[in-house]
This record gives C-alpha cells, sequence and structure tokens, in this order.
C-alpha cells in the first residue's frame, strides 16, 4: 500500500550525542530535543589569593542540553545549556522563544518524582520552580494564541499549560519585559487561573490551540448506546466523558464539544498494564500508560477519537512466557461526523509486542485515517464525509518499517504532494516518510487475496483520487485472472466509482446537494467485516456501531465566542445538523427491470445489427453526441464492434428509461422543493454518464485481451472471426463478467454489444454450452447474428440439427426471418410449411411479403408451372386439392404458390430417404 523511506536524521548524523531523546514538538513544527554532552563548565571558587579573588576554575562536564530542531530535522539551535545532567523528559518554548519550559523525572524510592520549570533563553537566563513536585504526570505547552511572531513593545505575557495528571490543568501567565541589554526576563510572579480542575487523559492540539481532556460523569438518561442492552450495575456507574475547549487569541477559551464513551479497558486493564508513565513530548498527552487515546479532527470537520487497547481471549491459556502469549490488538475510533464507532481487531499478536507497540493515528488527505502499528498492521480507514466509512485499505506494514519503532508525525501535520507523509522514529532516530504511490496501490491490488481491500483501491482511485489512468490499470490487472470470482464485484465498483467521480467533476454547483443521493460505492455499509489474511488462520475484522440516543452536546456557531470565525466544530456542526439521506440504491432499479422486462416485448431487438445498421436516438432524443460520446472518445476507447442498431424499440432504450425515471423520482422525493428541471438534468447527466463508463469499462476489457482494430471493415463478426480460440476464449469469460456485473447494477451495455457476445459464444463455446446461456436468457439472438451462425455451419447432418435448434429458440418471426438466409430445403419445407399453416390458422399468409409481390410472383408461377406439383390430364393431384383448401381461406393473392411449390418438391426429395428419422420428423 505504501513505499516507506528511512532516512538517519542528519544533525544526529553528524552529531554523536549521548542519550538523545525528542522532548516536545512547537506550533511550527519544530521539535525540542536533549542529549548530553561534555561541555566547559564553570566550577566554584575556592579562595582568595594575594592579588585578590580567585576567578571561577572551569572544567569539562558532561551536561544536558535543550535544543529545537527545525521542521525538516537538517539542523538544530541550543536553547539552553545545563551545568550538569538534568533527566528532563518533556518540553516547550514560546512563539517567541524567550522561555523554556521543562519538566524532570527523577526516581525516589519505588516511584518517580515530576518537577516543573521556566528559564529564559533569550539570552539564557535563571530557572524558575513552579513548586510543582509530585508523583503525578506533568505536561507544560505553551499557548500561542497571544503570539504573532516576535512579541511588540517593551512588554507583554507568556501564557502557558500546566497538566498535572488527575488533579488540575491551569493556565500560567508569564509576565515579560525588554532590558537595555536585550534580554526577555520575568518580571514577577505568575498568574495562574484554573481551567479543568479533574481529568483522567488530556491532549493538547498545538496547531488549532484544542485541549482535550477525559472526565467522569453521572450516568445521563439517555446515555450512549453500542449494544443491545447494559445490566443494571453497568448502567449506573459514572460514564467517560470527553470535553474539547477551543482556545481564541484575546478572547476567553470556551467549551465547544460534550460526548460520553464507551472505552474498553478505562476502570481496569484487561490485562496487566501496570508501570510508568511513557512520557511521550511528541504526543502532547498526560495520562496513564494503559489508556491509550487520541484525538485527531480535520479543518473539514472530522473528528476522530481513537483508543487503543489490547485483550486476551477467556479460553486461551497463558503460555509459561508471558511475552510469547498470543493477545488480541485492537483499536477503535470514534467517528463523530458520521455518528459511529469503528472496532478493529488484530488476532496474534505477542504480548511483549502489543504491550510496548505505539500506534499512530494520522490524517492521510481529506477522505483517510492512516493507523501504523510497526510490526503489527497499516490501515488506511476511509472516513471522509462524502459517505460512511465503508471502504478500507487493510495489509501488513512494509519490512522498512522496524518493529520497534515510535512514530511521530512531524513537519506541522504537512501532506506533502497529497500522498505523504513524514514521521521522526524516537526509538531509532530516524527520518520516516510514508508514500501512497500508484505503484504501491497497484502492487498491493495486483498481490491482495482480501476483496474488501481491493474494492477499496479502485473506491480511492476512482472517486477521491479521479485517477482514471489507475483505475485503468487496475482493472487491466483484473482482466489477467477472468475466472476469478471477485472479477463481476471489481467491475460494478469501477461502474459505479467512475460513474459518481464523472458526475462529480461535471455537475453545477447550484445542484451539488443532490450528489449526496448518487450512489457512490458498492460496498455496503455493514456491521461486521472480514479482511480474510490467511484461510487457516484467524483474520482482521472491522465492525461498525452507531451512536445511538447519543448526548453529545455541540456549539452551534451562534453560541461561539467568536461567530465569525469557521473553524473544525462549526464545520462538525454543519455536517451533523444536516439531514443526510441514504444514498439512491441501483438494486432497486433492477427489481424493477425484472419485473418490467418479463413484460417487456423485445421482438425489435430481432433487427439489431452489429455490423451495418445506423445509430438511432436514446432517451429523450438521447444520442451518441449528447451523451459525451464525441469523436475523441471513441478513438480513445475504441470497441471491436460497431456500435449500431436500427432498432426503434430496444432494451438499451428501456433500461436507461427506468434509470432516469427512478432517479429522478428519488430525488424529488428527498428533496421535495427543488426544481423538477435541475433534478431532471441532474439525472440525465447521470444516467448518460452511466453509458459512457459502461462503454470505457468494455473497451479496457477487450483491449487487455487483443488489439483492437480501428478500420470498420476488421469490426465485428469478421473481427471475432480472426481471434486464436485461446484469445476468444479469455475474451468472452471477461464479457461474461462484465455481462454480470451491468446487470447487477442496472448499467446499459454499449449498442451491438449483444450481437457481438453472442456470436462470440457461438465461436468459442460447445454447442450444448451454447444453448445454456441462449435459453437463460444470456445471450440474445439477433437476425444478423442467427444469419451469420447459418452461415458458419455447413449443411452436415449433424450441424442441420444444431441450425434447427438455435432457430427454434427464437420467436417465430425471427425464426422466419432466419430461415430465409438459409439456403437448404429444410428451410423451404418449415417456411412453406409455416406459411400453410397460418393460412389454415386465419392469421394471414404469414410472410413478410406485401401483396403486390405475392401477386407478382404468382403470376411468374403460373405461368411457368401451373397449379399442380406433378401435372396430370385431371389436374387431380394432392397438391391441387390442398391449393383448393388454401384458396377457400384467403384470396390468391395472399398465397406465395413459389415457396408452397418449392417446399412441396423439398418434401419429396429430401424428407423421403429420412421417414425414419425421429429427430428430422420433430423438428418438422
Amino acid at each position: 500500500m505504501a513505499a516507506v523511506t528511512a532516512k538517519p536524521i542528519l544533525f544526529l548524523e553528524e552529531n554523536q550525542y549521548s542519550n538523545f531523546e525528542w522532548i516536545g514538538e512547537s506550533q511550527d513544527g519544530s521539535l525540542l530535543c536533549r542529549w548530553e554532552e561534555e561541555v566547559l563548565v564553570k566550577g566554584p571558587v575556592e579562595g582568595e589569593g594575594e592579588g585578590g579573588p580567585q576567578e571561577a576554575t572551569s572544567s569539562l562536564a558532561f551536561a544536558t542540553q535543550v535544543a529545537i530542531a527545525s521542521p525538516d530535522l537538517y539542523s538544530a539551535q541550543v536553547l539552553y545549556t545545563f551545568d550538569k545532567v538534568v533527566p528532563v523528559v518533556q518540553a516547550s518554548v514560546n512563539a517567541s522563544r524567550t522561555l523554556l519550559a521543562f519538566v524532570t523525572r527523577r526516581s525516589v524510592g519505588d516511584g518517580n518524582k515530576y518537577s516543573a520549570y521556566v528559564s529564559e533563553v533569550a539570552p539564557q537566563g535563571g530557572v524558575f520552580s513552579l513548586n510543582i513536585d509530585c508523583s503525578r504526570q506533568i505536561l507544560l505547552e505553551f499557548l500561542h494564541t497571544e503570539e504573532t511572531g516576535k512579541p511588540l513593545g517593551d512588554s507583554w505575557i507568556a501564557k502557558l499549560l500546566v497538566f498535572v495528571h488527575r488533579e488540575s490543568i491551569a493556565i500560567y501567565s508569564f509576565p515579560l519585559s525588554l532590558r537595555d541589554e536585550g534580554s526577555w526576563v520575568v518580571e514577577d510572579q505568575p498568574l495562574t487561573e484554573s481551567v479543568v480542575r479533574s481529568f483522567v487523559w488530556a491532549q493538547w492540539e498545538p496547531r488549532h490551540n484544542h485541549l482535550y481532556y477525559l472526565h467522569y460523569r453521572p450516568p445521563p438518561e439517555a446515555g450512549l448506546t453500542l449494544g443491545s442492552g447494559e445490566p443494571e450495575e453497568d448502567a449506573l456507574r459514572p460514564r467517560p466523558m470527553l470535553t474539547a475547549l477551543q482556545f481564541h487569541p484575546g478572547k476567553p477559551h470556551e467549551t465547544v464539544l460534550n460526548v460520553p464513551l464507551e472505552l474498553s479497558g478505562l476502570e481496569h486493564s484487561p490485562l496487566d498494564l501496570s508501570g510508568d508513565y511513557r512520557d511521550q513530548g511528541l504526543l502532547h498527552s498526560v495520562g496513564d500508560a494503559w489508556l491509550d487515546l487520541r484525538v485527531v479532527t480535520s479543518p473539514s470537520g472530522a473528528v476522530c477519537i481513537c483508543h487503543h487497547y489490547i485483550y486476551k481471549s477467556r479460553l486461551a491459556e497463558t503460555p509459561a512466557d508471558p511475552e510469547s502469549c498470543a493477545v488480541y490488538l485492537a483499536y477503535s475510533v470514534t467517528l463523530l461526523h458520521h455518528g459511529c464507532v469503528l472496532h478493529t481487531v488484530v488476532p496474534g499478536v505477542p504480548w511483549g509486542h502489543a504491550h510496548s507497540a505505539l500506534p499512530t493515528y494520522s490524517l492521510f488527505g481529506e477522505h483517510y485515517l492512516l493507523v501504523i502499528v510497526p510490526g503489527v498492521c497499516m490501515h488506511m480507514l476511509d472516513m471522509g464525509l462524502d459517505h460512511m466509512p465503508n471502504n478500507h485499505i487493510v495489509t501488513t506494514p512494509p519490512p522498512q518499517l522496524l518493529p520497534n519503532a515510535h512514530l511521530f508525525q512531524i513537519v506541522s501535520g504537512k501532506v506533502l504532494s497529497g500522498r505523504s507523509i513524514t514521521f521522526v522514529d524516537g526509538v531509532n532516530q530516524m527520518t520516516v516518510e510514508v508514500r501512497v504511490t500508484k505503484e504501491s496501490l497497484f502492487s498491493l491490488f495486483k498481490s491482495s487475496t482480501i476483496l474488501s481491500t481491493r474494492l477499496a483501491i479502485l473506491h480511492l482511485a476512482a472517486v477521491h483520487d479521479k485517477d482514471h489512468d489507475l483505475s485503468r490499470k487496475l482493472m487491466w490487472s483484473v482482466c489477467e485472472d477472468p475466472h476469478n470470482l471477485d472479477t463481476p464485484s471489481l467491475l460494478q465498483e469501477y461502474l459505479v466509482g467512475e460513474t459518481y467521480a464523472a458526475v462529480h467533476k461535471h455537475i453545477d454547483s447550484d445542484a451539488a446537494h443532490l450528489l449526496s443521493l448518487l450512489p457512490i460505492t458498492t460496498a455496503p455499509f455493514t456491521t461486521d467485516t472480514e479482511y480474510i489474511e490467511s484461510p487457516a488462520e484467524e483474520n482482521v475484522r472491522i465492525s461498525y456501531c452507531l451512536l445511538e440516543n447519543a448526548c453529545i452536546m455541540l456549539l452551534s456557531p451562534r453560541e461561539r465566542v467568536v461567530r465569525s470565525l469557521t473553524d473544525t466544530w462549526t464545520r462538525l456542526w454543519e455536517h451533523t445538523t444536516t439531514r443526510h439521506h441514504h444514498r439512491f440504491s441501483l438494486t432497486d432499479v433492477v427489481e424493477k427491470l425484472m419485473v418490467s422486462l418479463d413484460t417487456y416485448k423485445p421482438e425489435a431487438l430481432s433487427q439489431g445489427s452489429t455490423p451495418v445498421s445506423p445509430a438511432s436516438p436514446l432517451v429523450g432524443g438521447l444520442t451518441i453526441t449528447s451523451l459525451g460520446l464525441t469523436l475523441a472518445h471513441l478513438m480513445f476507447d475504441p470497441l471491436p464492434f460497431n456500435e449500431a442498431e436500427n432498432t426503434t424499440s430496444s432494451k438499451l432504450e428501456h433500461l436507461l428509461s427506468v434509470n432516469l425515471r427512478e432517479l429522478s423520482m428519488y430525488c424529488l422525493k428527498h428533496f421535495p422543493h427543488e426544481s423538477p428541471m435541475r433534478v431532471h438534468a441532474v439525472a440525465s447527466k447521470y444516467v448518460c454518464t452511466q453509458l459512457q463508463v459502461s462503454r470505457r469499462l468494455c473497451s479496457i476489457l477487450c483491449s487487455s485481451q487483443t488489439l483492437i482494430p480501428t478500420e470498420k471493415s476488421e469490426k465485428g463478426f469478421t473481427f471475432i472471426e480472426q481471434l486464436d480460440e485461446g484469445v476468444a476464449s479469455r475474451l468472452f469469460t471477461l464479457l461474461e463478467r462484465y455481462h454480470s456485473a451491468t446487470e447487477a447494477v442496472a448499467y446499459p451495455l454499449p449498442q451491438g454489444y449483444n450481437s457481438f457476445l453472442a456470436y462470440l459464444a457461438h465461436r468459442c463455446l460447445p454447442h450444448s454450452v451454447f444453448m445454456q446461456y441462449v435459453r437463460r436468457g444470456v445471450l440474445q439472438l439477433n437476425v444478423d447474428v442467427l444469419r451469420e451462425i447459418v452461415y458458419d455451419l455447413d449443411d452436415t447432418p449433424q450441424n442441420v440439427e444444431k441450425k434447427l435448434e438455435i432457430i427454434s429458440s427464437v420467436p417465430l418471426v425471427r425464426s422466419l426471418r432466419t430461415l430465409q438466409f438459409w439456403q437448404h430445403p429444410m428451410s423451404l419445407i418449415l417456411r412453406s410449411r409455416l406459411h400453410a399453416g397460418s393460412i389454415l390458422a386465419g392469421e394471414g399468409p404469414g410472410q413478410p411479403r406485401t401483396p403486390t409481390q405475392s401477386a407478382r410472383i404468382n403470376a411468374q408461377h403460373l405461368e411457368t408451372k401451373g397449379l399442380s406439383a406433378f401435372p396430370t390430364s385431371d389436374r387431380l393431384s394432392p397438391y391441387d386439392t390442398f391449393l383448393d383448401l388454401l384458396t377457400a381461406k384467403a384470396n390468391l393473392t395472399d398465397l406465395d404458390l413459389g415457396l408452397l411449390y418449392e417446399g412441396t418438391m423439398a418434401s419429396f426429395e429430401y424428407i423421403k430417404s429420412d421417414l425414419g428419422s425421429d429427430c428430422v420428423g420433430s423438428r418438422l
């Protein structure tokens, strides 16, 4: 799925530092780090000499240095140098880089002691203690809401957020002043302001000034329901509540979100997860080590609450070595913008690795959340605002990603080239670039056996990237194995995804809201999806729970401190308050077509012509030009048959009409106040695009097996006759899958396709199998196809039986037209008997001739041969008697005497020798 490139950090490669660690991140993407280095340290004065006081002595000693690295990690600038080794575990610097706040951790007895300090760094000055010394984890983060680059004037205030786990969150305001020598110093004691009194977990988001914290709240009357029911004792326990605060420059902060959560293992861990805090300065979070929680937001309004946990099956036995115990690594993502919770479970992870693993959650463009657990999994979750999350890419991490890596996204979260994210590996001290390229997606598509993953890759290429070249390449890969049972599903996803992408690209802005009703994918939004990686092992499972009756408090734009502000929360409010309709279901059209086609009279299809028929208007006067299929399109997506039919009514027209009617009615049902003309325009555009995309897919499938000719003389039936047997067989298999896919989603087929498929099937299938396809209605035998089959088979006894079976499988009128092309006695016999039978039954001549033509032919026949088949003197032959019966039923102009005469002669000549043949008798 992704190409991973790991490189050493440039300034670390040039300098060998001892005990190097990352301890924080600035708002602009610069990283804070610390190391121990041997520096020149001034010692104390020992006494006075003869000339006065002795100067302080200097010596080399190891001391801690705190530096800030540029976002590209090419260089680092030292901010503060201590005179000894100081165990700094986390730090933060203000925007003007005049103050440095840092946290130290020291071992005291059986536990740890955390302390908080602030130092002056412009230039390096004194260190001030915040008088916070406790065993709880401490986090310090400077607020950047008051600063826009360098401070103005001679004095200003720097604000610092101080987190003390399970105790409080407060704002410390430090007054700073500018001295004559150009140094900034702290003038007085900081003022404190309480923000949060008690919390379980907290996270600071420096780029958007968001503060998230988790706390307990008594259960509301209607809480978050994630199952069918809960025990009474569980319903009465306090529930965890996630609260979000938004900080503004020059304005008071505000509470913008309150949402109850269901988190596994919040009260007690499912396994023994006791231990020290995880001091990860780049996470900007504080909480227990066993509570791994992250909140990821996007400016478009997507809010993802990610929770990682592990558990062990009750039936599994604990081995002698607990490190090798296989556990389930799981994570849940609460998608507030969709009102659902996504649960992912990865089985068979060793306990030692699962306990030390640190998942990374990063937004990948506007539509995906990238989840990386080094050595375990790499998932791209489709969580965009356009549709429900049901197209996820599941794979294993590439080997370039070390299993023990702890990844932190850097460079201000900037996504390079749309499909690239840079991380820093805090364990191996390397930069890791993860790129999702066309090549990596194509490679995963070819190697993966998981249908859901392959559908998700195709969905990404067609809908989100709108990359027609990649979609075409993926379809070519599908054509390499036409017998794969997943092929129809992949073809359906291509049809639906490419159609939506094309309509989305060209739709008018005033009709954009109707896009929410158009089909966007064939993947269903089910409660449980299994991603099969190995049939013999447990597989990755992704399931969903809807947030039913969730007590979510979200401020509306009118209730905000800054009403004119447009940010994540206003867009989330707009998305959640907008009524979302179910998308138009193509299966409803399929069901209506099943009913309507049963009563539909397809006899007009008998005039369908592949090689030589002109084009005819389609629905509402739509033609090839109005469908957007210009000459450039036809040349870019050539087909091996001529797209022409001379019928006045066809199945294609009927299908397009049903699609247009059903989609228009569906849009008007959900948007009753919308203009019918606008709805009709969008529905027409969608239906026209359906035909265009269907045609393009047919061209891709055909071109994957053979070179499509450009000359009209080589297309159609002539083209099929020139194909090798193996190529023809593979081409038919692909087109059969294509035929099945279009029927499943009610998509139209190109004009001339049915005739091409029928004749191709005749050339590459055994006769018995061919007839099964005909009887099941898969193959439509038009007159042109029947004519070519009659010409293709010689008149051996076996082939005569095949011809009779094929001709008898179509309606009577089509059979008569076909028999006219068969120059054989059996054709004359059948035509003459059908003609006589229709006259005697009072149904007319039953021949496609006008009365004038019949009269002229009868006159010529009377002049040459008379009325009798075997003339006698009394003219009382059986033939004359039979003609008397016919003339009593019809006029002489309705009779085709020549056909009756030739049929009678053929009966004596052809059937006399085969009177004992049951098969010939049954055909007659």
